[in-house]
């Protein structure tokens, strides 16, 4: 798509980690809410695949092919998205990074990749809208966190500390903020059938009893439609029902079977 979007009363929405999982199904909520939507990732087949639903279903999406982690790209895809859409109203960071071990198994490489993934994306990206948000009085910005950072989950390593640093970070945000209109919220699942994450049928679990990727976008959805009056958060917490399906219960068993296979650290990244 070249040309700008046409004007609604929807701000401009930019997505990291927009190719799948949550991220991709928060793109498409957004969409059909009638905002138009950068969608952010590496995988440009994938991007390319969500952008082409979305257009499918009358709604306008911008796919940018870009590894947030580099240095420079968050700044890039927020100028590439005020050009092509309009300046970003609505901002999701939902790109993750996880490697799962014990902090003394755990190489440093490993852990500058999750914090800059997970915890520095997510804060240049704050950095580079909310200057915008703040002229205009208006703005959302939704981090994409997990249930593991509100817990003490032993194994979940540089994961569970960033994601435990991003909830500091959004309410930072959130309180430096407020009074101009702009709202910042993290939204926390639990344990969600998404390719970060283990498969139920791994931990002898229901499929039906685990969240899956609409439930998180029906989350900011509802966030967003909240009247100006209203703050909820900063840190909203979306949990499965069942006990057996709670974040922490399911990461520990999840590592516990790993290492009884014999498993090394387990690691996965959607962006």
């Amino acid at each position: 798509m070249s040309a700008v979007a046409e004007t609604t009363d929807r701000p401009a929405a930019l997505v990291a980690g927009a190719s799948s999982g949550i991220g991709a199904a928060v793109a498409r909520r957004l969409a059909a809410r009638g905002h138009a939507v950068a969608l952010v990732g590496r995988r440009e087949a994938e991007l390319k695949e969500v952008a082409e639903s979305i257009r499918t279903g009358g709604g306008t999406a911008l796919p940018l092919t870009l590894d947030l982690a580099e240095p420079g790209a968050p700044a890039e895809a927020v100028a590439a998205t005020a050009a092509a859409l309009g300046p970003v109203g609505v901002l999701v960071c939902s790109a993750g990074a996880i490697r799962l071990a014990a902090i003394h198994e755990t190489e440093e490489r490993h852990w500058e990749r999750q914090v800059r993934v997970n915890l520095t994306v997510p804060f240049l990206l704050a950095r580079e809208v909310l200057p915008g948000m703040r002229e205009r009085r208006h703005g959302w910005i939704v981090n994409i966190g997990s249930g593991v950072g509100s817990e003490v989950v032993p194994g979940s390593g540089g994961y569970g500390v960033s994601k435990h640093a991003v909830e500091r970070l959004t309410e930072l945000v959130h309180e430096e903020n407020r009074d101009l209109g702009i709202r910042a919220v993290t939204v926390a699942p639990g344990w969600v059938a998404t390719r970060l994450a283990a498969r139920p049928a791994d931990l002898g679990v229901p499929e039906d009893e685990v969240l899956d990727a609409e439930d998180i976008a029906d989350t900011v959805a509802w966030l967003l439609d909240r009247p100006a009056r209203m703050s909820v958060g900063p840190l909203v917490r979306v949990e499965p029902t069942a006990s057996r399906a709670a974040a922490g219960d399911a990461m520990t068993r999840h590592l516990t079977r790993a290492r009884a296979e014999g498993a090394g650290p387990i690691a996965k990244e959607s962006r």
